[in-house]
């Protein structure tokens, strides 16, 4: 799947039939989460894949009782160890680096799964304590997200999300200044993804005009 078909694609999945995921794709996502950026490349992330009904069950009650945590045949319970970020930045390396990075891993898994055919949904309210308890997490690692995994109902199609307007939250210079030279193509597809070269004769279009 293009690169940017698959974002715009990914939505939050919370209905998956009753089969199981081949782990080979499995390993593919995970794979995919630990080629993503992070702080000093210190990969502060660990994973803990689930499959058994019973810790899905509990993990489901844990997580405010959201059933496509028990429903979903894979749920993935992604960690983040603070130290690893910490040891070489401080506080600010475990407040915050840890989280940066172990959320742009999630992202990475959640584009490889649509790009499988596969949909995914991104929890992150739940109980931390009682979810370490239940995966025997250690007291130094931070359960920071729950993903569900699994192949889509196809008739129940998740819906299409609204976005914000980039231009509406994106500032030139310093905060507050608009984003004015952004080109409008019309409102089905406002800012269409073109190739760079046909940028480059666009503009070159735009310079010859302004010589005239």
């Amino acid at each position: 799947m293009e690169v940017f078909e698959c974002i715009k694609t990914r939505r939050s999945v919370r209905s998956y039939e009753k089969k199981d995921v081949p782990n080979e794709l499995i390993g593919q996502i995970i794979f995919a989460g630990i080629q993503a950026p992070s702080a000093g490349n210190m990969q502060p992330w660990e994973f803990i894949v689930v499959k058994d009904e019973k810790t899905k069950k509990e993990l489901s009650f844990a997580a405010l009782r959201q059933n496509h945590v028990e429903e979903a045949p894979v749920v993935i319970v992604v960690c983040a160890n603070p130290e690893k970020s910490g040891d070489r930045y401080g506080d600010r390396g475990r407040n915050l680096y840890c989280i940066q990075d172990t959320a742009a891993a999630i992202e990475n898994m959640l584009l490889t799964a649509n790009s499988l055919g596969l949909g995914t949904c991104w929890i992150g309210a739940f109980d931390e304590g009682k979810i370490k308890t239940i995966l025997n997490i250690p007291e130094r690692i931070k359960a920071v997200a729950i993903i569900t995994l699994g192949f889509p109902v196809p008739y129940k199609k998740p819906g299409k999300k609204s976005r914000i307007p980039f231009e509406n939250i994106t500032w030139i210079g310093q905060y507050g200044e608009d984003f004015s030279w952004i080109e409008k193509y019309g409102e089905e597809w406002k800012y269409k993804i073109r190739p760079l070269e046909e940028h480059a004769e666009k503009l070159k279009e735009k310079l010859a005009l302004r010589k005239k």
